[in-house]
């Protein structure tokens, strides 16, 4: 499927396709041919069109050109934090020789 053929709409819309979930924000609506959709960027960072009960992962790459090519750029989109780093120091014994 060409990336060209995706349609992609920002806004509300996609409440007609399905219904807000948690690890997922809802963008818009995605059109892949005669499919239709909700455009969702799920926690982990890739896209995906949600049509009720069915996640369909879509090619990451291909929605950010769609969605530069229909709106200039893509949105700017916060990301979820990553976990702080954890060090742990070990002590080690030392032999003191006389």
């Amino acid at each position: 499927m060409k990336s060209s053929s995706f349609q992609i709409t920002l806004g509300p819309r996609w409440a007609a396709f399905a219904q807000e979930r948690e690890g997922a924000r809802m963008l818009g609506t995605v059109q892949r041919g005669m499919q239709i959709g909700a455009l969702a960027l799920l926690a982990d960072g890739t896209y995906a069109q949600v049509n009720g009960d069915v996640i369909e992962p879509l090619n990451t790459s291909r929605v950010l050109h769609a969605m530069r090519k229909q709106h200039a750029a893509p949105p700017r989109l916060a990301r979820p934090a990553a976990a702080p780093v954890v060090v742990v120091t070990k002590k080690r014994r030392r032999i003191v020789q006389p």
